[in-house]
């Protein structure tokens, strides 16, 4: 995994095409190639413009759909992607995806994940993940217009990019959803919880006040369809039952050895953070 800077970026403005382009990730991407001077056409359902319009007239093809159906939609529009355009996708996971739409198409291949949500204003700080699938001209167009606008991007292996997700959202969904159902059968007085709160509980609560807006399918998919997700959880909890073990025991020693241990790691985070 790597960051890196990119500084050539094509003269000319390639018309851009958006299938789902009336999600909400899908309008957030309408809106900042409109503001950056591109032409846009958009397909979704029930608009003039079909996938297979897009696939003939653009030559950026960007594919904001859900996990469920994008395989099918790559396999319709793939092959008529003409070999000098670009195919790229917005979806969280990128093995399979990037897998397919290399199968299906004989154009340039680039996975990307774009690691915020529509709320943001403007690309400036946000972090996307860029998988090479096929091709190198597109890929640094595609990474120096994301740098231009201030995205924070790191080029990385489809399967890496999956293994890490697996941690940072699909353990991370977990542990939410497991402390926010435990304090609900629990039936202790929220109003106390948020009166007594520490500092990094307040904001553990926060995040899980904001699954209220999230959608609910998607995390399904998230946890469900990543290839390392029970792996991770499976590491997870051997080493959660671990811990309750040395607590229930009251190793004191064991306990101490172990937060030393993770504090290292802390440490080593701090490292990559200067």
């Amino acid at each position: 995994m790597h960051s890196r800077v990119v500084k050539t970026v094509e003269s000319d403005l390639p018309n851009i095409g958006i299938v789902g382009g009336l999600g909400r990730m899908g309008r957030w991407f309408t809106e900042f190639f409109e503001r950056a001077g591109f032409s846009v056409m958009v397909s979704d359902i029930e608009t003039e413009f079909t996938p297979r319009d897009l696939a003939a007239e653009c030559r950026v093809v960007i594919l904001s759909l859900p996990m469920e159906v994008f395989p099918d939609v790559v396999a319709d529009i793939g092959p008529s992607i003409p070999e000098g355009s670009l195919l790229t996708d917005l979806c969280s996971l990128k093995q399979a995806q990037v897998r397919c739409m290399l199968e299906h198409s004989s154009c340039e291949v680039v996975g990307t994940h774009p690691l915020f949500g529509p709320a943001e204003d403007d690309m400036s700080g946000r972090r996307v993940a860029l998988c090479p699938g096929r091709g190198k001209r597109w890929l640094s167009w595609w990474e120096g217009l994301l740098q231009r606008y201030g995205a924070l991007t790191t080029v990385i292996t489809p399967e890496d990019h999956d293994r890490t997700m697996a941690w940072v959202q699909a353990l991370n969904h977990f542990i939410l959803l497991t402390l926010g159902k435990s304090l609900e059968d629990d039936g202790i007085d929220l109003k106390h919880i948020k009166e007594l709160a520490t500092p990094s509980f307040h904001m553990q609560m926060e995040i899980v006040s904001r699954l209220y807006y999230q959608d609910p399918e998607l995390y399904a998919t998230i946890q469900m369809s990543n290839p390392y997700t029970c792996r991770t959880l499976d590491m997870f909890n051997q080493h959660s039952e671990s811990l309750k073990d040395i607590i229930k025991r009251r190793d004191r020693v064991a306990f101490i050895r172990l937060f030393k241990e993770v504090q290292e790691l802390g440490r080593m985070l701090t490292m990559q953070e200067q």
